[in-house]
């Protein structure tokens, strides 16, 4: 899951100059600052899509108060934040990582065929549980055989258009170690398709891809990084978050 940098109340927004309000009324004209700030990206799956949802982070069912509030908003796509997933789920931000807040791309493994699991390098049991309580939130493990969720909604397809990103992300990585694309052309065609994370993970090993993807997603978070632009922990200094 992409890490992600929301601006803060008073910047500017990078192209447009207008400034991020601490409050939106209705919470749905956030939708263009959130866009520019973040792209046109799904938060938890990462599709791109021209059509996301102003989301509230914790809902307005749950808290009332944050209805309107800037923090509280991210950009989800329908099948993420519908009824069958996030939706009006309780939410403790305290024991959930959140792609504004947290390394997220520390704290899930992404597989060939589309598969997301909770990653093998959490160092403790905390770490593991908040990655696992986003994964259940929002529904990221659902594939088609999966026992855990025998009711899959058929039109819950995020396992296999990650799966289709992973087979492009893969047939890219051929073509780069070949030199037949650059990494420019690699990040500007993994941008216009979303899946961060898979790209990502295939390129792996390829420090120049990884620096172009990070460029290309707006809104990356680059504190999220090292030199060689393999993920680092955002919250070095507390032990239960990443």
């Amino acid at each position: 899951m992409r890490p992600v940098q929301k601006l803060t109340p008073g910047n500017a927004l990078p192209q447009s100059g207008a400034l991020i309000s601490s409050v939106y009324r209705p919470h749905g004209s956030a939708y263009t600052h959130l866009e520019e700030n973040l792209g046109d990206y799904c938060s938890y799956c990462e599709v791109f899509h021209s059509d996301l949802e102003v989301e509230h982070i914790v809902s307005q069912h749950q808290n009332d108060s944050q209805k309107h509030n800037w923090d509280n908003l991210l950009l989800a796509c329908g099948r993420c934040n519908g009824k069958d997933n996030k939706s009006n789920k309780p939410v403790d931000l305290d024991q959930i990582y959140f792609p504004q807040q947290n390394n997220t791309l520390l704290a899930f493994e992404y597989r060939e065929g589309g598969f997301v699991m909770v990653s093998t390098i959490l160092a403790n049991i905390n770490q593991k549980q908040k990655a696992q309580n986003m994964l259940d939130l929002v529904g990221l493990d659902k594939y088609a055989g999966n026992p855990k969720y025998p009711d899959l909604n058929p039109r819950d397809i995020r396992w296999k258009n990650r799966r289709i990103a992973w087979e492009l992300a893969v047939r890219y990585l051929s073509d780069y170690e070949n030199n037949r694309r650059t990494a420019d052309d690699i990040a500007m065609f993994a941008a216009q398709r979303g899946f961060f994370s898979v790209w990502f993970t295939v390129f792996i090993a390829h420090h120049e891809v990884k620096k172009a993807l990070i460029m290309a997603f707006p809104g990356t978070a680059p504190r999220c990084f090292d030199v060689n632009y393999n993920p680092r922990p955002r919250n070095p200094g507390n032990l239960d978050s990443i």
